[in-house]
């Protein structure tokens, strides 16, 4: 009775709550974008550095590695920006003096169980929420990943705006419940899903023609110890040679969160001290182009 009591607080309380999800944008383009996929996996001594990252600074897991994703998108960007005022002429100090702020538009799920009882309930509670991520110059990773927290601990977003659809990046995080339950200690699994992926080969890039958002971001749990970065990309804002410096950036900034978490997010050069991570990436999109194959497998140790 309790639950249903509930039930009926939150459909009546937080009415004007609920947003106006939908895949709709507000207008077809004349010429459809590129959009291609690219999947990176992260398991064994990867995912085992973030989770010491996490206990260590009190925060939750699903938080760093969102948080290690989106500054490799910023140290991409920012990369990518630099390399054509070069080509322009600018300096890389006039650049590095000049572009000191970038921001992403995020459209998240947000599990909207924070209600009295929801813990109890079954049913869909998730809805989405607009925010708005920064990184500077002078954030480093370390206070990037703290920020990324503090705003999704205290719910520093906005209500979804249906007209701004097209424009956001959507971001989805999916763990595994972790925990054994009943008699039989049955477990949540996604070895349908995922079953022979991570020793198959990499697959030939594709791509299709159709209105799609700038990008769309998931994080899914295959197992404890991996972690997929699923890719939906509009060609049209990121291209291939972004998502290839987003993977190196993300290898980087999985190894400077162990080593030198106060390192800037928006700096140039490699990490140092390198730690032993494995990562493994799956074929995106050549849009058509004569580009070489890049290898599934990729990993790195140094002392």
């Amino acid at each position: 009775m309790d639950v249903v009591f509930a039930i009926l607080c939150q459909l009546v309380g937080t009415q004007e709550q609920l947003s106006l999800r939908a895949g709709i944008f507000d207008e077809l383009p004349k010429r459809p974008p590129w959009v291609y996929d690219h999947e990176v996996l992260l398991e064994g001594s990867a995912v085992e550095a973030l989770q010491r990252n996490a206990k260590s600074y009190g925060l939750p897991f699903d938080v760093v590695l969102l948080s290690v994703v989106l500054a490799a998108s910023f140290k991409a960007t920012w990369s990518q920006e630099k390399l054509r005022c070069f080509y322009k002429g600018v300096s890389s100090q006039d650049f590095e003096a000049s572009k000191t702020e970038l921001s992403l538009p995020l459209t998240l799920y947000a599990p909207m169980r924070d209600g009295s009882l929801n813990d109890a309930m079954v049913g869909l509670f998730s809805d989405w929420r607009d925010v708005t991520i920064a990184c500077s110059s002078s954030v480093s990773l370390l206070g990037f990943c703290l920020d990324v927290a503090d705003l999704i601990r205290f719910r520093r977003w906005a209500m979804f705006d249906p007209v701004q659809n097209s424009n956001n990046i959507l971001v989805n995080i999916l763990p595994l419940d972790e925990q054994a339950r009943g008699r039989q200690h049955f477990k949540q699994t996604r070895a349908h899903e995922y079953g022979g992926m991570r020793q198959a080969a990499a697959d030939r890039r594709r791509a299709y023609k159709a209105p799609h958002r700038p990008m769309r971001i998931t994080l899914e749990q295959e197992a404890p110890d991996a972690w997929w970065v699923n890719l939906n990309i509009n060609a049209d804002f990121f291209s291939t040679s972004w998502c290839r410096s987003f993977v190196k950036n993300l290898k980087e900034c999985v190894q400077d969160l162990q080593r030198q978490p106060l390192r800037p997010v928006l700096v140039a050069g490699t990490a140092v001290g390198m730690i032993f991570v494995q990562c493994r990436l799956r074929r995106s999109a050549a849009l058509g182009s004569a580009e070489p194959s890049h290898p599934r497998a990729v990993s790195w140790l140094t002392a």
